[in-house]
This record gives structure tokens, sequence and C-alpha cells, in this order.
């Protein structure tokens, strides 16, 4: 059972979660989120639909990595890594089913694809939490620029051209790949250990950087922490094989500006290069 269901201090945890997710949608590739709003629910009719929701997650969910926050404001967060977004709506349904079928109340649901939806999923969860009264500052920020108009692709290509790239990963097949979707975007260099790290971020100033979290000489996250303190304002993104739920969020919540999953895409590089 690879889905873990909290209640036990799920306020706190969901608003972690929310604001990782809110940073940077992108890094959520493949998640998903299932909201049940409860508000007209008494006690106990909510504790009976967290019970109930356990029970359909466990039969329909029961090999999928994720977690149900059943918070104290009476909302349910199913967030999951599946393929497909029907999954969760073909689970909501059941769940509502089983819901009315019970007490006779309809209850109102949301899916969100966490790439597509994350601004807003995050904004609305920490809207309905008690005593959140507003934004982080970096999310504010970050829902600002989601609404500037797109810049044609021609634009974007020919800003990235100054973009210096520094790329931290020690497997080679990587460091091709990775070379080879940037070479006419940017200009690039490559470090396959962390101390060689650190010397060339020195030396060559990149305006980003691609930084696996497994090194041969050390754990990415140090590098990051190096990097943070001694460049406050410097655009980090992790990679890793292990694109696990605490993953994601630990590498945001550490100060980087987004999470690649390998194996990856070109499309995932170019937003940060056009980004910068």
């Amino acid at each position: 059972m690879l889905m873990e269901i909290l209640s036990i201090n799920a306020d706190q945890k969901l608003i972690s979660i929310a604001s990782s997710i809110g940073r940077d949608p992108q890094s959520w590739a493949g998640w998903f989120c299932l909201e049940f709003l409860l508000y007209d629910v008494d006690d106990d009719i909510y504790q009976e639909c967290m019970l109930w929701t356990k029970s359909v997650v466990e039969s329909y969910l029961q090999d999928t990595e994720g977690r149900v926050y059943c918070c104290s404001d009476r909302t349910i967060h199913v967030i999951a890594k599946i393929s497909s977004c029907k999954i969760l709506h073909h689970t909501a349904r059941h769940i509502c089913d089983l819901i009315q079928g019970e007490s006779g109340i309809e209850i109102p649901y949301t899916v969100y694809d966490l790439v597509e939806n994350g601004f807003s999923y995050a904004q609305n969860v920490l809207s309905q939490v008690d005593n959140v009264l507003e934004l982080p500052k970096p999310l504010v920020a970050e829902l600002e620029r989601s609404n500037i108009p797109e810049q044609s692709e021609h634009l974007l290509s020919s800003l990235a051209h100054n973009t210096r790239v520094l790329l931290v990963e020690d497997d080679p097949v990587t460091r091709w790949m990775v070379r080879n979707a940037l070479k006419y975007e940017c200009e690039f260099v490559t470090a396959p250990t962390a101390n060689k790290a650190f010397s060339l971020y020195s030396s060559y100033q990149p305006d980003v950087v691609f930084l696996d979290i497994n090194l041969p000489d050390g754990n990415g996250y140090t590098v990051l922490e190096w990097i943070l303190r001694n460049d406050p304002g410097a655009q980090v993104i992790m990679f890793s094989s292990n694109d696990n739920l605490d993953n994601i969020q630990g590498a945001l919540e550490e100060g980087a500006c987004g999470f690649i999953a390998k194996p990856f895409l070109k499309e995932q590089l170019m937003r940060y290069v056009q980004k910068h």
C-alpha cells in the first residue's frame, strides 16, 4: 500500500505541499490531486466520509504513490502520481456515490492536473486552511508572472542564446542528452562531481544550474546549499530519477527553483532556460 492517509497535522503538511506545488507546478509532472469539499456535513458524517474515502482509495489506488490529507476544515485532498486523471475521476465518482448512498448528501469534488492547475490549486488550499491570511511572497510572484502573455518562441530562443548553463551530473549519458538538447540554445559547461561544481560555479557564474541529487562525492543538496549561500538569487533545478512526493517537495523547500525527473524532455529543460 503506497498511498499514505494522514489526519493528524494534515493541515500543516498540506500547506507545505501546496506551497511547493505553487512555487513550480512544472516540477509535478504526472501528479494529480482530487479535492473533496465537505463544508456542509456534520462531524459524524465527516468521520464517516474519511473512512469511506480510505476504503475506496485503498481499493482503487492501492498501487499508487501519494497521500490523502484529511484536514480540519473538512476538506479531503488525494494527491497521487498516476498515468491519467480519469483514474481519479473514477475514484471520485465512487466515493461520491458511496457518501450519497449512505448519507443522502451530494459532495462536490475537483480534479487538478498539478502541472496545468498547480497555481490555482495551491491558492485554493492556502486560502481554505485556517490561519492562512495570504500567499507566501514567492508564490505571489509566480502567480503574477503566470499572467504575463507568452512571448513568441523566436524571441524566447533568441534570449536563451545569452544564457549560461551549468550541468552538475555524474552520468555520462545524461550529460550527453542535456548537452544535445541545449547545444544550440545556450552556453554550456558540465561538472561530474560536487567539487568540480564548486569551482565551475565560481569561475563560470552560470545563469541556470541543473543539479543531480546523487553525486559520487557528495549530495546534491549540499551543492544547492552552497550555491544559495553564496548566490541567494541563483536558479537551481534539481535532477533525480526518484520523483516521489517527498523528493520534489524537499528540493523546492530547500530553495531549488524546480525539479525535473529522469528521463526528461527537452521542453522541460528549455522552460527553465527561457524563464531566465
